[in-house]
């Protein structure tokens, strides 16, 4: 691994219990370098050479460490590491941050034991969304008819003033779709999460804790919500993926943020 007289630092992916496996074939930081572990006690942190002549941050810098993380976390109980954290070199990674803040880490894993972040992502149907706002608002759909054969210019104000009505419903949309979801899922979760959709089409955006023994149950309800939603709303689940959303507070004075 690194050392002080070569250009290179020692990156810092995550913390993990020892004895720990990481999956093979996994591409480091900085495209060079293999992923391994530094142990110390019960503890290993899971670290790659990187060099040190240019700055973090390209895109490929930063789904490498998702990657890591992420294929981690599929497979055992991970701590990751915010992206971009480089130590000085292997010594330092026992000195700075498995040495000093031991006790922390194992806490924490000791917490998310047996259990694994997944992302819900929804996208809704935005003719079938429309429809639907149409149909429940009045107010809605008499200007919109009133609007359908004038013209853009003419009618400016009053276009942005449907634009806005029915962006207050889509909001409206969004947070009761939202409770609905946390409704159903939070029997099944250890933790949940509510996030801001993206994008005009977005429905919902939920960090959930399952219990791994619990998979298959959630799978199930999740399922059975996209069938109450129909064509509606598109439902996604992504994960495994590391549990930064479920991360206990970070020590004040640790040397690699986590």
């Amino acid at each position: 691994m690194s050392g002080t007289t070569t250009a290179t630092g020692t990156y810092v992916y995550g913390v993990v219990a020892a004895g720990a496996e990481i999956p093979a074939d996994l591409a480091a930081v900085g495209g060079a370098g293999e992923i391994t572990l530094i142990d110390h006690g019960d503890l290993a942190a899971i670290v790659s050479d990187i060099p040190t002549d240019r700055p973090l941050g390209r895109p490929d810098d930063l789904k490498a460490h998702e990657r890591v993380v992420d294929a981690v976390a599929a497979e055992r109980t991970v701590l990751p590491m915010r992206f971009g954290g480089v130590v000085r070199d292997d010594r330092a990674v026992v000195s700075e941050l498995l040495e000093p803040h031991h006790d922390f880490f194992a806490d924490a894993l000791r917490q998310l034991d047996g259990r694994v972040q997944f992302v819900v992502s929804g996208r809704y149907d935005q003719d079938l969304l429309l429809a639907r706002i149409v149909e429940r608002n009045p107010t809605i759909a008499e200007l919109s008819r009133e609007l359908r054969d004038t013209d853009p210019d003419a009618t400016h104000f009053e276009r942005i003033k449907l634009g806005e009505q029915i962006a207050a419903e889509v909001d409206r949309e969004r947070e009761a779709d939202a409770g609905t979801a946390v409704e159903l899922l939070e029997p099944l979760c250890e933790g949940i999460v509510v996030k801001q959709a993206g994008g005009e089409d977005g429905a919902l955006h939920l960090a959930v804790l399952v219990r791994r023994d619990r998979q298959a149950e959630f799978d199930d309800a999740l399922e059975a919500l996209a069938n109450e939603w129909g064509e509606r709303v598109t439902l996604q689940l992504i994960g495994p993926v590391a549990p930064f959303d479920f991360l206990p507070e970070p020590e004040q004075e640790a040397g690699v943020e986590a």
